[in-house]
Formats: structure tokens, sequence, C-alpha cells
């Protein structure tokens, strides 16, 4: 039988049945993301790939990359498939998913896959469009089946098929394939697989053509959407300390809360911050949290507010999201002032026990790195000592899981407020992570277009098996796709690092190891719906047949993109 005989009676229902078969027992596999759970999944991929007999003969290209670090141990399998040639295709995907907290009586049916997790959802209250579904029998029903144990079957599978074509001395090119974690929580493994692939990349002269992420994808008026790029998302925090008094003696102090919600009016929503490409735009900015910073009761003006939000962006950089808010809370500030001042003559003129001429509160802005210079300028060694130690002790409160991220970032600005003593009211800006930067693989670097050329092979080869498929050029749902190349300029990432608080120790991105990736990468994985929610489902057809022969032509024909 010839290559392209074995190649096509592979395409069909064995291929399927193995898919399913993975998928199944991924599923069943309670990878909760942020927990050591996590584990089985990684250690349940390392087995599959190290049982393969390409890897049985090469036990040096497979391995479970240890994550530096990790508070909970997590580890990347990855195997590589040498081929003919080093030009390399990537298949990567994360196994954590969202805990099943939502699926009520059905919840300790959710990490199943089959009819008795599917009788049981049949007992909820479902929509026209999820009962129509569930009827059909068209659909895969499980927590995890979309998003994204069903991608990484297929690719699993496709790896084991490609395994066997290398022993033979067939395969053309070659594969890389790495499985990751957290990609639901802060894309701590796809953080720390940048340094695997780069290293990879160094130790084997390997030439990455594309790399292909299985997440779900949507059907949108009877097309798949095939995305060519991935939304950047930053987190800016906003930490106002006012002037805190009695609030018998108001005019005495300054409610840090007025200028915290000044900026809150002029982001929240704001088209302002709402990147546009082509025909595309970013959703505008979404505070997720804003609060005064007391401990407990009691009838005085709060010294501190606080606040953080996302910012999606697709060409807008930190330091261009800086720049913005920093002009708005700067203006922010001195209207709040004014208007108390304006506030306070009118209240003398019905009050003879007011006297101050005016009240004269000149209040501050500062970015991070600002606030930090200035006190460093002032205080020298003894400032940078105290730093070191604070920046410790809140790394260590995230890593213990008292704080998350953002929580932590304002924590650490507080402290630094505490050291710098301030009696002005101030406003401090600054990034919490995690950082998410806007990548789209039609610019990548020397790679210029390659994803659109997968665009072109994934359209026509799916019209050929019935499916239509329409792109677009950025992923809004954020992925680890954005640790694949560097699209913008290196001030960006300077700019977030100095901006970022935590940033070192505590949280950070191998922009270098990024750099040597440079990867165009696409998201094509099979058509599902409603993740993270009770009623997740996948497509069979798209899931067993289509998604994987589309695939396997995508990964061969990339072999040869320039």
């Amino acid at each position: 039988m010839t290559e392209s005989g074995r190649t096509s009676g592979r395409t069909g229902n064995q291929t399927a049945e193995k898919i399913l078969h993975l998928m199944t027992e991924l599923v069943a596999i309670k990878s909760r993301s942020g927990t050591s759970d996590e584990n089985m999944a990684s250690d349940y991929i390392f087995r599959y790939i190290s049982e393969l007999e390409y890897f049985k003969k090469n036990k040096e290209n497979c391995g479970l990359w240890s994550i530096d670090g990790d508070p909970e141990g997590r580890h990347i399998p990855y195997g590589l498939i040498r081929g003919k040639t080093e030009n390399t295709v990537i298949l990567t995907g994360h196994f954590d998913v969202v805990g099943e907290f939502d699926y009520g009586d059905a919840g300790e049916l959710a990490f199943t896959v089959g009819e008795e997790l599917e009788n049981a959802l049949r007992k909820k209250t479902m929509t026209e469009e999820q009962r129509h579904d569930m009827d059909s029998g068209e659909w895969i029903w499980a927590k995890g089946a979309a998003d994204m144990k069903g991608g990484l079957a297929i690719h699993l599978a496709l790896l084991e098929e490609f395994s066997q074509q290398a022993l033979r001395g067939t395969l053309e090119g070659s594969v890389l394939f790495a499985a990751v974690p957290d990609e639901e929580s802060y894309s701590r493994g796809m953080r720390a697989a940048t340094k695997l692939l780069s290293d990879i990349k160094k130790k084997e002269d390997l030439d990455y053509k594309l790399l292909i992420n299985p997440e779900p994808t949507d059907l949108v008026d009877g097309s798949q959407i095939m995305f060519l790029g991935t939304v950047g998302k930053t987190m800016p925090v906003v930490v106002v300390q006012g002037i805190s008094s009695h609030i018998g003696h108001c005019f005495d102090g300054f409610n840090p809360l007025s200028i915290l919600t000044a900026i809150y009016r002029e982001t929240n929503g704001s088209l302002f911050f709402a990147d546009k490409y082509k025909d595309e735009a970013a959703m505008p900015p979404t505070w997720l949290k804003m609060r005064d910073l007391k401990d407990v009761y009691d009838v005085s003006i709060p010294l501190r507010a606080a606040g953080y939000f996302t910012v999606l962006s697709l060409n807008s950089g930190p330091d261009q999201i800086l720049s913005k808010l920093k002009a708005i809370a700067e203006y922010a500030s001195e209207q709040e002032a004014e208007n108390l001042e304006k506030t306070y003559s009118q209240y003398k003129k019905i009050n003879r026990f007011e006297t101050k001429s005016r009240l004269g509160y000149k209040p501050r802005v500062y970015s991070f790195s600002q606030l930090r210079k200035e006190i460093e300028d002032r205080e020298g060694a003894h400032f940078r000592s105290f730093y070191d130690s604070a920046y410790n002790e809140t790394a260590e409160e995230i890593a213990s899981g008292r704080l998350n991220y953002p929580d932590g970032t304002i924590k650490l600005i507080e402290r630094v407020l505490d050291f710098a003593g301030f009696t002005d009211p101030v406003t401090v800006i600054a990034f919490a992570p995690p950082y998410y930067p806007a990548v789209n693989g039609n610019m990548v670097w020397g790679r210029e277009f390659f994803a659109q050329k997968a665009y072109d092979i994934v359209a026509g080869l799916s019209a050929e098996e019935g499916q239509q498929v329409s792109y677009q050029n950025y992923f809004m749902g954020i992925s680890d796709n954005s640790y694949t190349a560097v699209t913008g300029d290196d001030m960006e990432n300077r700019e977030y690092e100095s901006e970022t608080p935590l940033w070192g120790k505590a949280y950070s991105i191998d922009f270098e190891s990024i750099k040597e990736i440079n990867v165009p990468a696409v998201i094509y994985g099979p058509i599902g719906k409603e993740y993270h929610k009770w009623s997740e489902r996948v497509n069979k057809k798209s899931l067993l047949y289509t998604v994987p022969k589309v695939t396997r032509e995508l990964i061969k024909q990339a072999w040869y993109f320039e």
C-alpha cells in the first residue's frame, strides 16, 4: 500500500475512534485550573507519548518539562518527531478546565462522556437551541470536551500518525507537541513553555513554520470561525490616597473615592480605549473591582481607595494605555480638587465657624515607576532595602494563595505609599498580572502572512468536507497564543516591566525566548458551544472527522511555507 493509501485509511473510523477514546480519558481527569490536579493530565499525556514506538526508540525527544517555581509542581508534557527536514509545525493546547460548579445534580457526572451525563442534563431547563442539540445526537457533552480536551485528543492522534511515518522514514517535516496547564488562570504553563520551545528550536536547529492551537471554534451563520491572531490584555491598577479625617470635619480631608470614581466614569466602557483593526474592534474596558481600602467600619474618610480593570487591545501597547490613563487621572484629580474647593467656598457662607480662606489641595499623579524613582532618589539604599523586603513579602502572600495578582499589586503599592509619607492626595497607576500581548499571525517578523496561508488551506479543505470557514483577525477570548511571537516594539515590553510592581520573581514573561520562537500561531479546533458552562459541548463530525483531516493536511503544507 502506498503512503497516501495508508494515510487515507487512517482518516476515517480508525482515527475517529482514537480521538474519541483519548478525549473520553482526558475528560475523566479532573484537571481543574490552578490546582495540583492538573498534574494528572500532564502525567497521562506524557505516558501516552512515551509509549509510542517512535519515542521508545527516541527517548531523548520527549519529556515532562518542570515549571520552575510553580507552587503546584506542574509540568509540560512534550514530544518532538524529527522528519526529513527541520521545517516544524508546533501542536499545542491546554489541559486545565474550569470547575463544574454549575452542573448542579449532574456534577458527579460532569467529567464523563456518554448517555448517563446526557440523561442527567436533559432534566435541566434548556434553551431551544440546547434542547435541539441534545436531541440531534450530533454533540458530545462534558466538562472540557470542547475547551479543550477534544482539540488535544485530535493533536495526540495526529502525533501518533506522524510518529509512525517517521519510523518508516516517510515523514517530510517535523512535528513538536507540547501541552500546557494553567491557561484558564494565569497562563503559567505557556509562559514556561516559551523557554522549552526556544531551547528545542536552538538545540535541534528547527525552523518553526506554524503553531496550531486547537481551542474550540464558534459556528456563526453556518461558518466555522478560524482565528489568525489573539487579542492583548493588560490590567491597569489605580490606587488613590486621599486625606483621612472625621466625617464631622470632612473638609479637613480628601475622599479618595471621589478621584477613583471619576476615573471609573471616564474609562469603564470607554471607546477611547477600544482598538480597531480593519473591521474588527476590541471590547472597551471593564472594571472588575473598585472599593475603599478600610479594613473596619468607622466614621472617618477612607485614606485610600483602589480598583483595577481590563483593557483589551489590538495595536495599543502598555505605554499607550498608560499614557491615556495617566492623562485621565490627572484631569480627574484636578477636577475633584476644584469641585471640593467650590463646595467649601459655598459651605463657608452658611457656617460661620469655617474660616479657612481655601483648602489648597494639590493632588499628584504618578505611574509606578515615577513613584519608585522619586522615593529612591530621596531615600537611596534605605528605600531599596525596604522595597526588596516588601516585594518578597507580597510575593510570598501570592505564592501561598493569600493574595491574587491584582490585590497583591495594590498591597505592594500601599506598602510603598506607607513608606513615602505623602501628605497631599496621590494617585498611583500601575499594571497587575497577567499580561497578554496582542499578536497577529500575519505580522510575525520574517513570517508575514503565514496565518493567511494557513486559513486559505483550511477554508479550501473544509469546503470539500461540507463545512464553510470564515476568519477573524483576532480571537477576543484571550489565549496562550500571546506568547508565541513578538510583533510589537521592545519598548512596550520594557514599559510593562517597569510599571508592574510584581514583575520579577512573582511574575515574568520570557520575551527573549518568545522572540526566539517567533512563530505565527492560529486557532483552529473543533466546533464547540457554551464553554465554561454545564451546557459545554463539541460537535461530533467536526471533532472526529473534519478538523483532524484538515489539520493533518495543514501541517503537511505548512512545512513548505515561505
